[in-house]
């Protein structure tokens, strides 16, 4: 049995983990991660991961995400 570590002791999120702990859209997140001007995606090969600390204090500075 594989166990899956707790959301919010990770440091990388899925774009679906990152979804189901900041309320945002599935859809929005993907677009997120492939404009430029957001800086917390993490490539490994080509997986993209999202740094959770670079996306929650970005999260917690904007009022308007214009995706």
């Amino acid at each position: 049995m594989k166990l899956k570590p707790d959301l919010n002791q990770m440091m990388t999120l899925s774009a679906e983990e990152a979804s189901l702990l900041s309320g945002i859209g599935i859809r929005t997140i993907y677009r997120m991660m492939n404009n430029p001007q957001y800086d917390f995606v993490l490539w490994i090969g080509k997986k993209r991961r999202i740094k959770r600390e670079a996306f929650e204090k970005m999260i917690s500075e904007m009022t308007y995400i214009d995706d």
